[in-house]
Parts: C-alpha cells; sequence; structure tokens
C-alpha cells in the first residue's frame, strides 16, 4: 500500500491538520474524511465511503511533535 506521512508545515491541497485531527481525501472514491486521535477514532479511521484507504493521526497532535499520515 502507498503511505504518506503528513508534514506540518506542508499540507497538501487535499489534506489538513488541526490538533490531534487530521483529514484527507480518499483517492479511490474522493471522499474527504477526518480522523480524531482521540476516543472518537482512536487515531485510525478507514474511508467511511468505500473503506480503501486509511488515516491516522495521534493524540499528541501536530504543534506537539504527534504524527498523522495516510495509506491508499
Amino acid at each position: 500500500m502507498p503511505f504518506k506521512e503528513l508534514d506540518p508545515n506542508n499540507l497538501g491541497l487535499e489534506e489538513d491538520w488541526e490538533g490531534n485531527n487530521a483529514a484527507f481525501r480518499c483517492p479511490h472514491c474522493g471522499k474527504v474524511f477526518i480522523v480524531s486521535g482521540t476516543r472518537i477514532h482512536n487515531g485510525v479511521r478507514n474511508c467511511p465511503n468505500c473503506g480503501q484507504s486509511t488515516g491516522r493521526c495521534d493524540i499528541k497532535g501536530k504543534k506537539s511533535d504527534g504524527s498523522a499520515s495516510f495509506e491508499w
């Protein structure tokens, strides 16, 4: 599976990251979805439309050396 680690200082047009929440556009179906590092998603969420991609965002968040990534 292709993988991309988000760079908080160089986000692409189809991704966003604020605090412990990240947003991605699924390359398979085009659905934009968010992933929360909190209990809502526990830091991992598959595309809610097609399930073919996975977003991750940890609880530390963008400004605290956290990580966010996307695989498809």
